[in-house]
């Protein structure tokens, strides 16, 4: 028989003996009895809400896990995530392009806004500015190759032309489509668009002017 015998209980400690230290020891139990009561309330939180998630999605993993086996799924899942992006991303695509140019006319236009100027009653300054805004807003809505193509040849001869052209007031802000722009040098025979953009746009803007002063000479 081993001498060395397991007691059959704990003795209390002397100090529990003491009123003070059976105080103590009692404050420290119900501070432990309180602290497991709550743990396992926290618990019991827990696993109710484990439970409302299970409830409201039930199997998250079985569709990750059917999605990582069906390359079909896969796609069209992509494919609907693709639609679902908001429409932003695909308008900043057809952003317009801004550009500065001159507002340049030829001098052979002048009989005929000075005719236009004397029969509305108004200045000739105030004739270039309108037309700078008309100008400017059918040059903005220019959406592609159906709409620069009849403008084409006339804008490609303002374009090269150098002499008998008169600038009028400062450069201006003018914004193209790109579709258009792209249309505008593919005319021009320069598919890569290495030409200066501005002198570009600057031949339509000046072709679409010369349709309005004739449109109004005209009328």
């Amino acid at each position: 028989m081993s001498r060395f015998r397991i007691p059959p209980r704990i003795a209390p400690s002397p100090a529990a003996e003491e009123p003070g230290q059976q105080n103590a020891a009692a404050r420290l139990r119900s501070s432990r009895e309180a602290q497991s009561r709550l743990l396992a309330e926290r618990r019991g939180d827990t696993a109710e809400e484990g439970e409302e998630r299970e409830r409201l999605d039930p199997s998250p993993t079985t569709d990750s896990a059917e999605a990582a086996g069906n390359p079909e799924k896969r796609e069209g899942e992509a494919d609907r995530s693709l639609s679902d992006r908001p429409k932003g991303l695909a308008a900043a695509k057809g952003k317009k392009v801004k550009l500065v140019l001159l507002y340049r006319l030829p001098l052979k236009l002048e009989p005929d806004l000075a005719d236009i100027a004397a029969r509305d009653g108004v200045t000739m300054e105030y004739v270039l500015g309108a037309l700078a805004r008309e100008g400017r807003e059918r040059l903005r809505k220019l959406a592609g190759e159906a709409d620069v193509r009849p403008l084409a040849e006339e804008a490609l001869g303002f374009e090269q032309l150098t002499e008998g052209v008169k600038v009028i007031g400062n450069p201006m802000t003018v914004y193209v489509r790109p579709e258009a722009l792209e249309a505008m040098h593919r005319a021009a025979g320069d598919p890569w668009c290495s030409l200066p953009r501005a002198t570009v746009v600057g031949g339509y803007f000046t072709a679409i002017v010369a349709r309005l002063i004739k449109a109004r000479r005209a009328g």
